[in-house]
């Protein structure tokens, strides 16, 4: 192959390569699958699945068995909440957390954090799931 031939391919592969990375960009929806129908939402900062957990979520970790949450909730609840009323005994100006279980589809929360320890410990959730 001549040098021209040569830069030419060069060039189509340097093209592919940037419409690809300039597509995955433009689409990131900024959602990461946590598996068993939830998905947790940056932009949103919220997860949805069989049982929503609103906004504002600070930390999350999850693994093939569960999902648990650290959540600050908002002043009000937004309207695209209001299949389910979510109660909060501490006030919204509380950090709560919450605890899945993935292949039963339970939901735990709002929760103090000696109640998240306990449920922690009686569904023997790991101790590498960790909230920041």
């Amino acid at each position: 192959m001549d040098k021209m031939k040569i830069l030419k391919v060069a060039f189509g592969v340097l093209l592919l390569f940037c419409i690809f990375l300039f597509l995955t960009l433009m689409f990131d929806t900024g959602s990461e699958n946590l598996g068993n129908g939830f998905v947790y939402n940056s932009e949103n900062k919220h997860i949805t699945g069989s049982i929503d957990i609103p906004p504002t979520i600070i930390s999350y970790d999850y693994d093939k068995h569960f999902i648990i949450v650290k959540q600050k909730p908002k002043e009000y609840n937004e309207a695209i909440y209001d299949k389910m009323e979510y109660i909060y005994p501490l006030g919204r100006d509380t950090v709560y957390y919450w605890l899945i279980i993935k292949q039963e589809q339970k939901v735990f929360g709002a929760l103090d954090y000696d109640s998240f320890l306990q449920l922690k410990k009686e569904y023997k959730v790991p101790d590498n799931l960790i909230l920041e």
